[in-house]
């Protein structure tokens, strides 16, 4: 990526973090499969996509109302940034949460602000077992 890529990508999310309007971006706001493994290292619980399109993060509630609790605090944040993840519920406590900048079709700095929102904004109440088998997802 060029010095003028980084910076128009580094101008998708305003200071602080904040998702910035996807229909002021363009291709070059797109980040490198690099680039993201790179923001995902302090994100343990995020993983690239195969095709490197999307991130997603995936986790089993410790019951259904665990499950859309937190998915109803993603749909908060999603509204107020107006970036909008994929969510899919399965086995009523099977969580995916995927994210991607649908007019891109494929991650930008927006994906990472919000994923970053979720981890820090979201009360998860996680199965017991998949907690154990998961232990990145315990806070300090």
């Amino acid at each position: 990526m060029s010095i003028e890529q980084s910076s128009a990508a580094a101008a998708a999310c305003a200071p602080g973090g904040k998702c910035v309007p996807c229909e002021s971006l363009d291709k070059s706001h797109l980040l490198s499969p690099q680039q993201v493994e790179t923001e995902l290292s302090s994100m343990k619980l995020w993983k690239l996509s195969e095709d490197s399109t999307k991130i997603t993060r995936s986790y089993t509630a410790r019951n259904f109302q665990s499950a859309m609790d937190s998915l109803n605090e993603i749909g908060k944040i999603a509204e107020r940034e107006n970036h909008h993840p994929d969510m899919h519920l399965t086995g009523y406590r099977n969580v995916e949460i995927v994210l991607f900048t649908h007019s891109l079709g494929g991650i930008s700095l927006n994906d990472i602000a919000m994923a970053k929102m979720i981890d820090d904004e979201v009360s998860f109440n996680y199965s017991p077992k998949w907690l154990r088998e998961n232990p990145a997802a315990k806070k300090d």
